[in-house]
């Protein structure tokens, strides 16, 4: 058992490498790099957007398409903060976010708030502000585990819902709220004022 945890971790570490790889060399115009991230994704992505598209498919496509067209457009804004799985699928959200802001016959009430939908036009790297408050907790992200960090990170910086990060990362919905469980538990630990982190909050 232990053996298949410590390869699993080997594959999302290796994959996170490889990704981080493909983006760098797409920055640089490399159109195989794209073509192998793109293979990758795009599958992802379309489940990713179709859930708050009332799973229409081909809108889905389209907008999946779109993003990873962003991707190949701003890979070298990808600054590494981030996972590329967190930045190419936040991309695709903000995309998501623009269009449905166009059609919002296709959302109910309850779609808006959990999008948060605003009207801006930032790129995924400009759109989390750290506020004074909050650099404790980004200091401390480091010190997670890489599994821990991310779901971190897509819950409070990234606003995604516990479905949405499940589909995200191919995981159980009990497996994302494990480990944001821990990932509170352990960060919570680290830090020196235990308000900054609201463990009140609802995930």
């Amino acid at each position: 058992m232990d053996a298949v945890v410590k390869n699993n971790k080997q594959t999302v570490e290796e994959k996170t490498k490889r990704d981080t790889e493909l983006l760098k060399k797409i920055s640089e115009g490399d159109r195989d790099a794209f073509t192998e991230l793109y293979i990758s994704y795009q599958p992802r992505l379309i489940k990713f957007c179709s859930r708050m598209l009332k799973y229409d498919v081909a809108l889905a496509a389209d907008i999946a398409d779109e993003a990873l067209i962003e991707v190949w457009r701003s890979a070298g804004s990808f600054s590494g903060l981030s996972q590329p799985s967190t930045w190419i699928h936040s991309i695709a959200r903000f995309r998501m976010i623009g269009y449905l802001r166009k059609n919002k016959e296709l959302l109910q009430d309850d779609d808006f708030e959990q999008l948060n939908i605003e009207d801006t036009d930032l790129l995924p790297e400009q759109e989390v502000i750290i506020s004074e408050r909050d650099q404790e907790i980004v200091d401390n992200l480091a010190k997670l585990s890489e599994k821990h960090r991310e779901v971190i990170e897509l819950v409070y910086y990234r606003e995604l819902s516990i479905k949405d990060i499940s589909v995200m990362l191919d995981i159980s919905e009990n497996t994302v709220k494990t480990r944001m469980f821990y990932a509170r538990k352990h960060l919570k630990s680290l830090l020196s004022n235990t308000d900054l982190l609201d463990t009140s909050n609802e995930y």
